[in-house]
This record gives structure tokens, C-alpha cells and sequence, in this order.
């Protein structure tokens, strides 16, 4: 059996600078020029990208079974410690059953109150900015936003001012330094992480205070005035179905980090990717806002308005079509495996990028057009192959926050276009950056104006 082909790339460096230069783009040129599984080196690193929807199922089904979460990802174990992104095997396995039943569709729902809270909070801030002409950052609002959000769905909506101000205060410290202190463990050995930098300093003092004080709010636990439904008090009374085991302190304290870093970013920087695309697509801002107008007759949406708004969420499906935050899911082989009739060996990386099948020819027609038809009931006729779509990932350990993902979203977009139009502001073409999200860089600058 024969090994993928691809790039020869540079002695010891690979074709990482064509990675540093264009990730995203060198994935699409990859599969175009070398085929459904392809290989190439990062460095010393032997890569395979896998581009063909049956082999993204075959490698998503066998996730758990022939692949792990490898050295780079456990490289993120100072942040995330021992959580449910970092875990592999038995231990992953027992975690995610005991977790996911705070993520299904419906428990979920009970939430939604505290994301139209979030967000009518925030429209005086956009009110201003409107009456006065002044352009908007989107990617830092919408950052806010959902940390308002997340910091309520996790420690409880009567949670205090100061506790909260002390949680975003690190978490925003740990999300300005997190690629370099990700960079800086996959060079020597991470040893400059270990070495006295401010940069280093401000990231384990912010990291500190993020450990104390969500261990402050796990010991308050039992002490009355809890929210029944803070996933810290979930968490707190989660007993494993067969040992009747609880999760010790910081067993809670690692998930409650690992929830906040994927909750806030990834949906933060879709909402931001959904406001860029239809500042170009006026006419679908309006579709939306008429829809939200009539589904919700001028008042807050409730949970079964959700599923009416078709129209946003066909528009969503476009946007986490061309622009997926997630454009990469990675695991490391456990043994040797065989995808497409080639062979990978044992500690190879394999990568199903979202962001390639989402744009691949083959399968979408006019691929990088901005079409939210492609969505609509009628597209569902001729079905295309499962793995085509899967801005969430898939198999045994699919996004466990998908529907209150998808509850934000739509929330929020039909909310933000029943109020305002966007209009864009000339400036430097905006590109993806592919970072621990894929963010739109230079930022997404928008003029609101009032309906």
C-alpha cells in the first residue's frame, strides 16, 4: 500500500511557510492539486488531509477506535487541564456521557432567556453607535456578547458583578495570548513558556485567577441562592450512571474552562462571519427581518419561534458554509490505518477541514458564492453526500454545544436585523486567519442605521 502523494516542500520546514502564509488556502490548493487524501509536512510532521466525504465519515466513525487527540492538542492541557477537548478513550468516553445530557435540544432551551437578556443589553451600545455614525467592531462585540452570555449559562444569571468582571478580565488576557503561548509549546520543547516573560507572567497570573475564582464558586456550591440551571450546579451534582462517582473540584473547574474558551469564541466569530456576509446582501438582511417581524410580533423570541425562522437559518447555514470558525479537526493515528486505498502510518496527523469540503467543487455549485438557497427545502431533493456539511464536526465526538450554538445564532441575527441594517466600511480587504478559530482579519468594521 502506497503513501498519499503531495508536496515535496522545503528541507526541515515543509511547506509550513506556505501554512504561515495562507493556511486555508493551502488546504484548498492541496486537495485540488493532489487528491482525496493528501500529504505534507509541518516541519518534521507528516500530515494527511483527507478531502473525500466518505473517508471525512469513515475517519469521524473510527474517531475514538484509531485516532487520538495528539501532542498538539494536549499542548492546550495548561489552560484546559483535564477536560472533555483534551481527553481520549475510556476516560473521554465516561466524561461525554455524563456531560451531554446538559446539551441536548431541550435542556438547552431553558437558556434562552439569558441570551435575549445579553443581547437587549447591549442594543443601547448599538443604538449610540447608530445615532451618531459610528462604524462598529464586530468581532470584539459579539466577543462580549456571548461572554455575557457563557459567564451566565455557566456559574448562573444572578451571578455577581464583580466575579463576573474578574472572570472576563482573565479570559480576556488568556484569549490575546493563547496561539503565542500555543506557538511557543510546539518550539523547544515549550521552553520559553517556562521563561520569565510579561507576556508569560500576564497569561499564568491571569490564568491564576481564573482557576480561584471558579474554585471559589465550586466550594459556594450547597450554600444556598444557586441557580438550578448553572451548569456549575450540572456539574456539581453529576454522579457517573454506573459508579455513582462525582467529579472532583477540579475535574468541574477544567469542563466550566473548557465551556467558556469554546463557548464564547467560536460563536462570537460566526456571529461576527454571519454580519460581514450580508453586509454585502442587503436584500437578505430584509428577508430576515421581515421574517422576525412576523414570527415574533415585536417581542423577545421564545424557544418554539426558533425553528420558524427558516430564513435566518438557511443564511446561517451559508455563512458556517463558506466561513466555518472550526475549519480544521485534527486527530493522530493510533495505529496504522488505510483511507482511500492509502496507508498512514501509526502517529501520523489526519486533518478533515470543513472549510475545504464546504468550498469543494465537486460538490457545491459556484462554491464561494454567498447563496443561503442552497439551504431551502427544495436543495433538499437532491441530497449530497453527509459529510459535505459539517461546520459542528462529526462521529463520537461531535460538537456537544451545538444546539446552544445554533440557539445564539438565531437569537441573535434575527434580533440584530429586525433593528438595524448593516452597511460596510471601505477599508483593507477582509481575509480569514486561521488561528485557534477561523477569525476575519483585519475585523469586521459595520455602520448600523435604525429600521
Amino acid at each position: 500500500m502506497n503513501t498519499a502523494p503531495g508536496p515535496r516542500g522545503w528541507p526541515l520546514l515543509g511547506s509550513l511557510p506556505d501554512l504561515a502564509r495562507d493556511l486555508p488556502g493551502f488546504w484548498i490548493d492541496l486537495a485540488s492539486r493532489h487528491g482525496t487524501v493528501a500529504a505534507f509536512r509541518s516541519g518534521v510532521e507528516t500530515c494527511h488531509l483527507v478531502s473525500d466525504p466518505a473517508l471525512v465519515g469513515d475517519f469521524f466513525q473510527h474517531d475514538t477506535q484509531s485516532y487520538y487527540k495528539g501532542k498538539h492538542t494536549q499542548r492546550l492541557a495548561s489552560v484546559l487541564g483535564e477536560g472533555l477537548a483534551l481527553l481520549n478513550g475510556p476516560p473521554w468516553q465516561q466524561r461525554r456521557q455524563l456531560l451531554q445530557p446538559a446539551f441536548d435540544r431541550r435542556p438547552v432551551s431553558r437558556w434562552l432567556d439569558i441570551v435575549t437578556a445579553a443581547f437587549e443589553s447591549q442594543v443601547p451600545v448599538w443604538d449610540e453607535a447608530a445615532a451618531r455614525g459610528r462604524p462598529v467592531e464586530m468581532v470584539n462585540d459579539m466577543l462580549r456578547l456571548t461572554q455575557a452570555i457563557i459567564v451566565r449559562i455557566l456559574f448562573g444569571r444572578s451571578v455577581q458583578h464583580q466575579v463576573t468582571t474578574s472572570i472576563l478580565g482573565a479570559v480576556d488576557t488568556l484569549n490575546r495570548n493563547m496561539l503565542r503561548h500555543l506557538l511557543r509549546e510546539m518550539v523547544l520543547g515549550g521552553w520559553l513558556n517556562r521563561w520569565p516573560l510579561p507576556s508569560t507572567r500576564r497569561f499564568h497570573a491571569a490564568l491564576a485567577t481564573l482557576h480561584a475564582t471558579i474554585d471559589g464558586l465550586i466550594a459556594g456550591q450547597g450554600e444556598g441562592n444557586q441557580d438550578e440551571d448553572a451548569l456549575i450546579t450540572f456539574l456539581s451534582n453529576a454522579r457517573d450512571e454506573q459508579t455513582g462517582a462525582r467529579l472532583a473540584s477540579a475535574q468541574i473547574r477544567d469542563e466550566l474552562i473548557n465551556f467558556f474558551l469554546a463557548g464564547q469564541e467560536t460563536t462570537a466569530v460566526a456571529l461576527a462571519w454571519i454580519i460581514h456576509h450580508l453586509t454585502t446582501q442587503p436584500d437578505w438582511v430584509d428577508r430576515i427581518a421581515a421574517e422576525a417581524d412576523s414570527v415574533l410580533s415585536g417581542r423577545a423570541p421564545l424557544i418554539g419561534d426558533l425553528s420558524r425562522l427558516t430564513i435566518t437559518h438557511r443564511v446561517i447555514n451559508e455563512a458556517l458554509r463558506l466561513t466555518p470558525p472550526v475549519y480544521g479537526i485534527g486527530r493522530r493515528t493510533l495505529i496504522d490505518v488505510e483511507l482511500g486505498g492509502w496507508r498512514i502510518p501509526a502517529e501520523s496527523v489526519v486533518i478533515a477541514s470543513p472549510y475545504v469540503l464546504h468550498r469543494h467543487p465537486a460538490y457545491w455549485e459556484a462554491p464561494t458564492r454567498f447563496d443561503p438557497d442552497r439551504f431551502s427545502p427544495s436543495h433538499r431533493l437532491s441530497p449530497r453526500p453527509r459529510y459535505t456539511y459539517f461546520p459542528f464536526g462529526g462521529g463520537p465526538r461531535r460538537c456537544p454545544g451545538r444546539h446552544l450554538a445554533m440557539m445564539e445564532l438565531l437569537t441573535i441575527i434575527a434580533q440584530l436585523a429586525r433593528r438595524y441594517r448593516f452597511h460596510g466600511v471601505p477599508g483593507p480587504r477582509l481575509v480569514p486567519q486561521s488561528g485557534i478559530t477561523l477569525r476575519p482579519h483585519p475585523g469586521v468594521l459595520v455602520r448600523l442605521s435604525p429600521r
